[in-house]
């Protein structure tokens, strides 16, 4: 993650995204935060080059709950 644009942008969506999971799951930001940092969803967001990161924070939020449900990340298929 060297470019410092992709970084601040990286950032502000895993900030946007423990908030969601602090509403959806009412826990507190510590947790929110280790939910979202050990999911995989979140590794795939680190990956600048599979552009995960282009997509909203409702429909990632959709994507991570599903792991949260399933154990299992699974890349959207949408056309961009």
């Amino acid at each position: 993650m060297s470019d410092p644009n992709f970084s601040l942008l990286f950032w502000h969506i895993m900030q946007s995204l423990v908030e969601k999971i602090m509403q959806a799951k009412n826990v507190d930001f510590q947790l929110a935060t280790q939910m979202l940092v050990q999911s995989k969803t979140c590794a795939m967001l680190e990956n600048k080059e599979n552009n995960l990161w282009q997509f909203s924070t409702a429909f990632l939020y959709k994507v991570l709950d599903n792991e949260f449900i399933t154990n299992k990340f699974e890349m959207p298929d949408v056309i961009l």
